[in-house]
């Protein structure tokens, strides 16, 4: 399942997260693991509070990344639909 554009998103507590020098970092205590994310995984959990939309973020991502294009909000999304699937993110209504 993919979640469509013009939806808002939102971490869900199901992991507890902190950024430690530089780095976002996940801990997903049901499974007992930290995840550490690179800088664009990092920019899309933090911005992911349920105020933006996908696209919103998507497009955030496309400035703040110059250069990444389309292939930076494909990740995105992709990255977003894992999140979604794993509970660690909520599709929600603003």
């Amino acid at each position: 399942m993919s979640v469509p554009l013009d939806d808002h998103v939102r971490r869900t507590t199901k992991a507890a997260w902190q950024e430690l020098d530089g780095e976002t970092v996940l801990l997903v205590s049901a499974e007992a693991k930290l995840l550490g994310l690179n800088a664009v995984a990092g920019r899309i959990w933090q911005l992911a509070d349920g105020t933006r939309s996908l696209a919103a973020i998507a497009e955030t991502l496309e400035r703040e990344f110059a250069g990444g294009g389309s292939a930076v909000r494909d990740d995105a999304l992709s990255f977003v639909d894992r999140l979604v699937a794993r509970g660690l993110m909520e599709r929600c209504n603003p």
